[in-house]
C-alpha cells in the first residue's frame, strides 16, 4: 500500500531508507543539490549537507552510523561520508576526474560499490575498501554497468546493463571466481535485493517485479 509521508513538497529524488527503517536520507533537487534526513516518527526534516552544491545518490553503512554520498565539494563528483546524525566533518573516500556514484555497502561496512563514468568505458562498476581508501574495478566494458547492490550475504552483487542492446539485470558472484546470470527478460531496471536474500525486486517500465533467488547449493532465479 503507497502512503505518502506527511513531508513538504520539495522535489525528491534518491531516497534511501536507513538500516533501522526510521529515517530515509534523500536529495532535494532545487536552487542546488543536498542531502536531507525525514525521520518517519517525528515527522521532522532535517539538512544535512551544507558544502558543495551537487550533494546526492547515497548510501547508508549497514550499521547505520554513516553515510556516503557523491559532492562536488572538491570540484569532481566524488565519493564523501559523514557520521548520519550530522557530528564530524566530511571524508573524503575517493579522488578522481571522473564522476562517481556510491550504491551498496556490504553487510560488513567494509567494502563500498560505485559507479564511475568514465569517457572511455562508460559507466563502470568499482568497490572501494573502506579501511585503505584502495578501488578497483568489478566490471568495466564499453558497455554501461550501473546500480550495483551487494547481496545481505555478501556474495553477490546485482546490477544493471545494457550490453544486450537494452538494460537488463544481472546478478554475478562477488568478487569471484564464477558466472553471471541474466535475471530480467524482458527488460529490467534498478534491482533492489530483499533482505532476506531470496528475492530481487526490478522494475519493467512502471511495474516492480520481483524474481525468487535460491544461491545454496548453486545460484538459480525463478
Amino acid at each position: 500500500i503507497e502512503q505518502p509521508l506527511p513531508a513538504p513538497a520539495h522535489a525528491y529524488i534518491y531516497p534511501r531508507i536507513s538500516p533501522d527503517g526510521r529515517r530515509v536520507a534523500l536529495t532535494i533537487a532545487e536552487a542546488d543539490r543536498q542531502l536531507w534526513i525525514y525521520d518517519f516518527a517525528r515527522e521532522t526534516l532535517t539538512r544535512f549537507t551544507f558544502d558543495g552544491n551537487g550533494n546526492q545518490e547515497l548510501a547508508w553503512s549497514p550499521d547505520g552510523k554513516r553515510i556516503a554520498f557523491s559532492s562536488n565539494k572538491e570540484g569532481a563528483q566524488n565519493i564523501f561520508w559523514q557520521m548520519a546524525d550530522g557530528s564530524g566533518g566530511l571524508e573524503q573516500l575517493t579522488t578522481s576526474k571522473n564522476a562517481q556514484r556510491p550504491r551498496s555497502f556490504s553487510p560488513d561496512g567494509q567494502l563500498l560499490t560505485y559507479v564511475e563514468a568514465n569517457p572511455s568505458t562508460g559507466n563502470d562498476v568499482w568497490v572501494l575498501h573502506i579501511r585503505d581508501h584502495k578501488a578497483q574495478p568489478f566490471l568495466q566494458s564499453r558497455f554501461s554497468e550501473t546500480v550495483p547492490s551487494f547481496s545481505p550475504d555478501g556474495h553477490w552483487l546485482s546490477y544493471m546493463s545494457d550490453e544486450s542492446g537494452r538494460p537488463e539485470v544481472y546478478v554475478q558472484a562477488y568478487p569471484g571466481p564464477g558466472g553471471k546470470f541474466l535475471i530480467s527478460i524482458e527488460g529490467g531496471t534498478e534491482p533492489v535485493w530483499n533482505p532476506n536474500g531470496k528475492e530481487l525486486f526490478f522494475r519493467i517500465g512502471d511495474a516492480i517485479v520481483a524474481a525468487n533467488i535460491v544461491s545454496q547449493p548453486a545460484f538459480s532465479a525463478g
